[in-house]
């Protein structure tokens, strides 16, 4: 049993029931893997926060344990926050961080 909770991402940080957790708490994250594009600063900070969620990095090495954890999580994430902000809630984002990057206003 415990192989099967490990292979399907549940013994790491970010899974399908930590996903849950942070949605009842509105600590919603996107984790994202690999080299971060940018360093972002406080204005991109506030810009998260104002659609509900934060950024995590988790680096370049993960598992495929890790991965399907991270995969889930991100799912769940998704759900919510389109829950939250809209089903067209990207679209808005992207296009605020799109002015901010290009008045170069990100850190």
């Amino acid at each position: 049993m415990t192989v099967l909770l490990w292979q399907y991402g549940f013994l790491t940080r970010y899974n399908y029931l930590t996903a849950k957790i942070d949605s009842w708490r509105d600590q919603a994250r996107i984790v994202q893997v690999g080299i971060p594009n940018f360093n972002y600063g406080v204005p991109v900070i506030s810009l998260n926060e104002k659609y509900g969620f934060h950024q995590s990095n988790t680096g370049c090495i993960v598992t495929k344990p890790e991965l399907r954890g991270i995969d889930s999580y991100n799912a769940e994430i998704e759900k919510y926050l389109n829950k939250k902000n809209g089903k067209n809630w990207r679209k808005k984002y992207q296009a605020e961080l799109d002015y901010l990057i290009k008045n170069k206003l990100t850190e």
